[in-house]
């Protein structure tokens, strides 16, 4: 066998990844339980068998390479695999019927994907559901490697490899404090907005792209206090009176006390899909969750 064809050893690659993740050998030894010369060994292992330097020798400083950088972000999935692979031998030897892995954005995952896990085991009280919160790019990056079962995003979604299914449809919503003057109204408008500190998702998203559209036709500046990737950060915020969220809609149910929604109109819609991989392969068990989803999601309309 060819050193190209030779298995990683798991142990070198784990050496790696402590030793990205802690900064230095010395601190990586210790989280591994081993040698600082031990841990030297096995870097110096794996790039022997790679053939290329994953840690640049720079002072007595170890920088990751760029091919490095490339390799670790790969290991580090497949060794996520490996440790979601023990869990589902280990939900099948206590009997369980296996593990599904689902990954939502914050705003699926506290609303239609908590309600569907909770609904499902009703059913099918012996599977165990593994619940990420997740982007879509990588969720879809997730899924086309076979590490996930089932996304839940925001539409549209392309690329090759993907099912895709709409299964629900929302508004774009404002969050705010009850005790803000504007929560005695029950539908908000741009202008509404012009003096008030916003809570916004991050400028490449979809969201901010459809707002700042709005805002602009409008003839309104918005006053952006904070700049967010998920949702729930948005509410912590709106919370501690940073500004008010304009965001995906979040359920009510899943806000802190004190935090309202309300309507924000010129409408933004949202078209939510399920993603599984495209291919005739599914598992019964991603099958029979689906159809849950779409009874969730019937109810929520």
């Amino acid at each position: 066998m060819s050193p190209a064809d030779r298995p990683l050893d798991l142990l070198q690659l784990r050496a790696a990844l402590a030793v990205r993740e802690t900064g230095t050998v010395t601190r990586a030894a210790g989280q591994l339980g081993l040698s600082q010369p031990a841990v030297s060994r096995l870097i110096g292992a794996l790039e022997a068998e790679l053939g290329f330097l994953v840690f640049e020798r720079r002072a007595k400083r170890m920088v990751l390479s760029e091919r490095g950088r490339q390799f670790l972000d790969e290991g580090q999935s497949a060794m996520r695999s490996m440790a979601r692979l023990g869990a589902v031998a280990g939900e099948l030897r206590r009997g369980n019927h296996g593990l599904l892995r689902i990954a939502a954005i914050a705003p699926l995952a506290v609303g239609l994907l908590a309600r569907a896990v909770a609904v499902h085991r009703r059913t099918w009280p012996r599977i165990t559901v593994d619940v990420e919160t997740r982007g879509r790019e990588a969720q879809f990056e997730e899924l086309r490697a076979g590490r996930l079962d089932i996304g839940l995003a925001a539409m549209p979604v392309a690329g090759k490899g993907l099912r895709v299914e709409p299964i629900l449809d929302a508004d774009v919503v404002c969050l705010l404090r009850a005790d803000h003057p504007l929560a005695r109204r029950k539908v908000l408008q741009p202008a509404d907005l012009a003096e008030e500190a916003l809570v916004l998702s991050r400028p490449d998203s979809i969201i901010r792209h459809r707002l700042d559209d709005i805002f602009r036709q409008a003839g309104v500046v918005p006053h952006v206090a904070a700049i967010v990737d998920a949702t729930p950060v948005a509410v912590a915020l709106v919370a501690l009176g940073t500004g008010i969220g304009v965001m995906h809609g979040f359920p009510q149910s899943a806000l802190p006390a004190g935090i309202v929604g309300r309507r924000f109109r010129p409408r933004i819609p949202f078209t939510y899909a399920m993603i599984t991989q495209d291919d005739d392969t599914r598992s019964a068990a991603v099958a029979q969750f689906g159809e849950t989803l779409r009874t969730v999601a019937r109810t929520l309309r």
